[in-house]
């Protein structure tokens, strides 16, 4: 079966917590909303670069209107408490000057990082992208943003350093990935985004 992204899949980390997983739509803007609001000051300095406390409602605008393939966003949300306004999200843009590569970004809620949100996030994006026949996924990491530098280095990401930030750039090709934890997380999940999408079940981490 060809990857859908109308399809909204169901998966669970590796503590039960179950999730949904499905595109951004226009009317999510409230909640997406709330949930950038509730990101600690760290956290939204390593997804804007600036000490923002609110976000512009055109940039919302933007973040909720993917055409889902020049502009593909997701989105982790929890399936049982209605009190969380979103787990996590993830998004890419396909380069202008290059279509078979885009710029991807991610945003995980405080108290779900480390969880493997991103990974799962990753995981979806990855075959999203490769549907849309893009080969290379570029990231904008912040030299201090130590931790993300790190997953991207564990999967095996090439990286060029800028004067504020580390040009990270990981081909979609499985047999890239490193022999290490971080590879195998993001094997396992593609092997289960890739059995949501042919009907089959989902396995836990």
């Amino acid at each position: 079966m060809a990857f859908d992204p109308e399809r909204e899949l169901s998966f669970s980390l590796s503590d039960g917590t179950p999730l949904c997983v499905r595109s951004i739509r226009p009317e999510d803007r409230d909640f997406i909303t709330e949930a950038f609001r509730r990101l600690s000051p760290e956290s939204r300095y390593f997804r804007f670069w600036t000490r923002v406390r609110e976000l512009n409602p055109r940039l919302i605008e933007e973040i909720c209107s993917p055409d889902q393939k020049d502009h593909v966003a997701w989105v982790a949300r929890h399936q049982t408490r209605d009190d969380i306004p979103g787990v996590g999200g993830a998004s890419f843009w396909r380069l202008k000057e290059d279509a078979t590569a885009a710029e991807v970004s991610f945003t995980v809620a405080d108290e779900f990082q480390g969880r493997g949100v991103a990974t799962l996030l990753l995981a979806v994006l990855w075959e999203h992208a490769g549907s849309l026949g893009i080969t290379r996924l570029v990231g904008h990491v912040l030299h201090e943003n130590v931790a993300m530098r790190a997953w991207w280095d564990a999967l095996g990401a090439t990286e060029q350093e800028a004067p504020r930030h580390w040009l990270t750039t990981l081909v979609l090709d499985e047999s890239l990935l490193e022999d290490n934890s971080a590879g195998s997380s993001l094997r396992a999940r593609l092997t289960q985004v890739r059995a949501c999408m042919n009907e089959e079940n989902v396995l836990k981490d």
